[in-house]
């Protein structure tokens, strides 16, 4: 009885920090309407979506890793590194699904080693993927050799992994994979055995092993789901600006952490939900946009991130205080 109470007021709680995240979604948008008339214009609209798209995807694969109670800083590096590889393969004048299955093999490799050094060499996270970071930016460096890549074989352009950059009537098709990718998702932590094992294991690991849950199995599992996503978000981006700059994903990292934070999810683990970190993801992408349209100098854009961060993770931990004093 009291194990089916505290479970509803887990779900009580959650469902505030949505709702929650979603007014503050309303009201930035709400300021920055008066503040940036232009904000509402629909292409700027449909930029922003755009724009939630690629963090948004990075962000379902950071959601199971903070769940499970481990962190991710490597996402943007495995971005640019599986941008390139992808970009490398397609301008060789291969065809671009065999570059998309490449790159998502690779960043599901990358998870892989991030999740086996994790839990079966006993690192922490934050090292391990630390140095993955500073690895796999060289990698994507030396691949391109410092240089954009871009002006791809136009037969390789009519490929169906190009039409991801477009639309359905005015939909961009990026934003329809999203949904679906997050709809796997919800569905992934919400309702199999595997979504219940990785709040356990974020939870309390140690209660989880004792009931029989192999905590290195999902944690691994996690991490390579990050991977997989990261490359499936630089697919996307491919298709879409047809070329891959060789700062592709950095910075990226902090986007993607500071989205699934702001979606109500706990660093410590055991608490999360896919809903809240979409919508975590849309609010860096209006806050990104937003600064844009009001001239915010680009050196105290990344500043501002970092405020909101802090911040994020401050009220998390008020709420979890006030929630434990009752």
């Amino acid at each position: 009885m009291e194990n089916r109470i505290e479970r509803q007021d887990r779900f009580r709680m959650l469902r505030f920090r949505e709702f929650g995240v979603l007014i503050v979604l309303f009201g930035i948008v709400v300021i920055l309407s008066f503040a940036a008339p232009v904000f509402l214009n629909p292409l700027n609209i449909i930029n922003v979506v755009r724009q939630a798209v690629e963090i948004a995807i990075m962000a379902i694969g950071m959601t199971f890793v903070i769940v499970s109670a481990e962190i991710d800083l490597s996402v943007g590096s495995v971005f640019g590194a599986t941008a390139m590889i992808a970009a490398y393969i397609i301008k060789a004048g291969a065809d671009p699904g065999l570059a998309f299955l490449a790159a998502l093999a690779v960043g599901a490799g990358i998870g892989f080693m991030n999740g086996f050094l994790t839990t079966k060499m006993r690192m922490p996270a934050f090292i391990v993927t630390l140095g993955a970071m500073q690895i796999f930016r060289s990698v994507a460096f030396s691949i391109s050799n410092g240089k954009s890549l871009s002006a791809f074989p136009n037969e390789s352009l009519s490929s169906w992994v190009f039409k991801i950059g477009g639309n359905i009537g005015a939909i961009p098709v990026q934003v329809i994979i999203m949904i679906g990718l997050y709809v796997i998702a919800i569905i992934a932590l919400k309702k199999t055995r595997f979504g219940f094992e990785t709040y356990a294991t974020g939870g309390n690991q140690r209660a989880a092993l004792l009931a029989g849950i192999n905590t290195d199995k999902i944690k691994m599992t996690a991490f390579m789901i990050s991977g997989a996503v990261c490359a499936v978000a630089a697919i996307i981006s491919i298709a879409f600006l047809k070329s891959v700059p060789t700062t592709a994903g950095q910075g990226r990292e902090m986007d993607v952490i500071a989205a699934v934070i702001l979606g109500g999810a706990a660093l410590t683990g055991g608490r999360g939900s896919m809903l809240g970190t979409v919508l975590g993801a849309v609010i860096m992408s209006v806050i990104k946009n937003g600064m844009v349209l009001l001239s915010v100098p680009v050196f105290w854009q990344s500043g501002f991130i970092g405020v909101v961060i802090i911040f994020a993770v401050l009220l998390d931990t008020q709420i979890s205080k006030s929630g434990k004093t009752r």
